[in-house]
């Protein structure tokens, strides 16, 4: 059997384990499957090259193994996928991932772990999310406290991923190795999806690439919807352009704070964000994301790739 199944509510041990699965597969083609049919992976899968090359097939969102409402496309999906394997092609290889939790009930899930195809990560404590921590950092020829590593873990829910998350944006802060020290974490880890969402805004709209997007991937496991970061990318573009109206017009200091209704620290953000671009830029920027709210909520657009591909446009 070629087919495998990834399943962990732990984002960073699903990636680990499929680096380790597809290791020296470079022919890799990725499906969703609340985007793309079964009988579209199955498809690919049963293709043969001429040359008979090897593939692997990167399957995310597969429900079909899960333990949520047993939906008719899940079941037809199973039973698919059991015919399938019956005459499998033994040049691809199928990795399927579930973030969530395995119906073990289920005849698919069973023969996959009569192969030893199925890998499951369940949730780990706060000791274990520390250690694994530790490690990274050691690995990385960083130094640590507990105090400091229990603070990122406390400021992260609990969650091993986003503490990941937290723990690359320290180490890139520091850009390299060194003693990571309590009073820079504490200024650095985000404390709420709310700052969270503020901190990706303010990364997209400096340009800041790398920052940009780790609090992305951080939105993502708070499963933050894209509409909302458009929304406040818009509402800063708009203020620097009524901004920009107001100066032109001769209005004081003072008068654009009463007009805006900003606080001085806030107007010091968006002169600052002023220094980046012209007009026109702020223009097009304005009329770029009000594309993509309309886009998104029309369906027309990918929620999963949407927010990556303005980061990418803007930054690059």
């Amino acid at each position: 059997m070629n087919t495998y199944l990834i399943a962990s509510e732990t984002i960073y041990f699903m990636n680990e384990k499929l680096k380790e699965l597809k290791n020296g597969m470079d022919n890799t083609i990725t499906f969703n499957l609340q985007e793309n049919s079964m009988d579209e992976v199955l498809e690919e899968a049963s293709y043969f090259s001429m040359f008979n090359d090897d593939k692997c097939l990167i399957v995310k969102n597969a429900n079909l193994f899960s333990t949520s409402k047993d939906t008719n496309k899940n079941k037809e999906d199973s039973e698919k996928l059991l015919k399938y394997l019956e005459h499998e092609n033994p040049h691809t290889r199928i990795i399927f991932l579930l973030n969530g939790k395995v119906d073990n009930k289920k005849k698919i899930v069973n023969l996959l772990k009569q192969n030893n195809h199925l890998f499951i990560y369940a949730s780990i404590s706060k000791t274990e999310i520390k250690n694994e921590l530790k490690k990274i950092v050691t690995e990385n020829k960083y130094q640590i406290d507990d105090n400091t590593l229990w603070y990122i873990i406390n400021n992260s829910n609990g969650s091993f991923d986003l503490a990941i998350n937290e723990l690359k944006k320290i180490m890139l802060y520091y850009s390299k190795p060194g003693i990571i020290n309590y009073e820079d974490v504490t200024h650095l880890v985000a404390k709420t999806i709310s700052e969270n969402n503020f901190k990706l805004v303010d990364s997209i709209i400096s340009q800041d690439l790398s920052n940009s997007l780790l609090y992305l991937n951080e939105a993502k496991i708070f499963k933050v919807e894209p509409s909302v970061i458009i929304a406040l990318l818009y509402r800063e573009f708009r203020l620097m352009l009524q901004t920009i109206i107001y100066q032109e017009e001769k209005y004081s200091y003072s008068n654009i704070l009463k007009e805006l209704k900003l606080a001085d620290w806030q107007m010091q953000k968006v002169e600052n964000n002023l220094r980046m671009y012209r007009k026109k830029e702020i223009e097009e920027e304005i009329v770029k994301l009000g594309k993509l709210d309309y886009g998104y909520k029309s369906g027309k657009i990918n929620k999963d790739t949407i927010l990556i591909n303005y980061i990418l446009d803007l930054c690059l």
